[in-house]
C-alpha cells in the first residue's frame, strides 16, 4: 500500500511560523540582557576610567599640579558622574527579517568632540581673585603637545600664593604645555584610552548576557 501526503503549506510559510514563534523567546533574552548591561556596563566605563593614570594624577599627582586644580577631587569625580549619569543604554525590539531574528544593542555616552562637558563648570580652573578660567579638561583632553603658555613652566615646591598649595607658573624661556605622558587628542586621549582597553570586557560582558 502506498501512502502519499501533500503539504498544505509552502517551506516559506512554515519557516515564518517557526519564527514567529521563537520571536516572544527572543524578546525575553533580549530584555533579560538590557538588564544585566543597564547594570554591569556603566561599572566596566566608570572603572576604566579610574584605573588610566590620568586619574590619579589629577586627583593627587603631576596633573593636579601642572593644572593648578585645587578641588581637583570634586572636578573630576563631577566629570565622571555626568558621563555615567547620562549614559544611554538601548536595544532595538527584535524583529523578524529575510528569514532571521534582528536585534540590537546601542550605548552612548560621551560625544566624540566632547562638547557635552568642555563646556561645564567642572571643566574650568575659575580664580576669581586673579581674574581668569582655565579650561584644564580642554588642554587635557584635545590639545597634545601643544605650547599653552608662552614663556612660562611650573616651579614646585610648597608655595603660599600657589592654588594647589605646592606648584606655580613662574616666568622662563620655556613653555608649558601638558606633559607627554598624559596629553591627548581627540582621537587619543585619557577617555578613549581608557574604553579602547575595556573593548573586550565590554563584549564579553555582552556575549554573556546574551548567553
Amino acid at each position: 500500500m502506498n501512502i502519499s501526503l501533500k503539504l498544505l503549506e509552502s517551506n516559506q510559510d512554515i519557516y515564518n511560523r517557526i519564527l514567529d514563534a521563537l520571536l516572544p523567546a527572543v524578546e525575553n533574552l533580549m530584555k533579560d540582557a538590557y538588564s544585566k548591561l543597564k547594570q554591569e556596563i556603566p561599572l566596566i566605563v566608570q572603572n576604566s576610567i579610574l584605573n588610566a593614570p590620568e586619574y590619579n594624577a589629577l586627583l593627587a599627582g603631576q596633573l593636579r599640579y601642572e593644572l593648578g586644580i585645587p578641588d581637583a577631587n570634586t572636578k573630576v569625580n563631577n566629570l565622571l558622574n555626568y558621563w555615567i549619569t547620562n549614559m544611554q543604554i538601548t536595544y532595538n525590539k527584535p524583529f523578524i527579517n529575510n528569514n532571521q531574528i534582528k536585534s540590537f544593542f546601542s550605548i552612548n555616552m560621551i560625544k566624540a568632540d566632547f562638547s557635552d562637558v568642555l563646556y561645564q563648570e567642572f571643566s574650568f580652573v575659575t580664580d576669581n581673585e586673579r581674574g581668569y578660567s582655565l579650561p584644564w579638561l580642554r588642554w587635557l583632553l584635545l590639545e597634545g603637545n601643544k605650547t599653552l603658555v608662552s614663556n612660562y613652566e611650573v616651579l614646585f615646591g610648597n608655595n603660599r600664593n600657589s592654588r594647589t598649595g605646592f606648584a606655580v607658573m613662574t616666568p622662563s624661556n620655556r613653555s608649558w604645555r601638558v606633559p607627554a605622558t598624559y596629553s591627548g587628542t581627540e582621537a587619543d586621549n585619557w577617555i578613549t584610552r581608557s574604553l579602547d582597553s575595556v573593548k573586550d570586557q565590554i563584549y564579553s560582558t555582552l556575549e554573556k548576557s546574551l548567553s
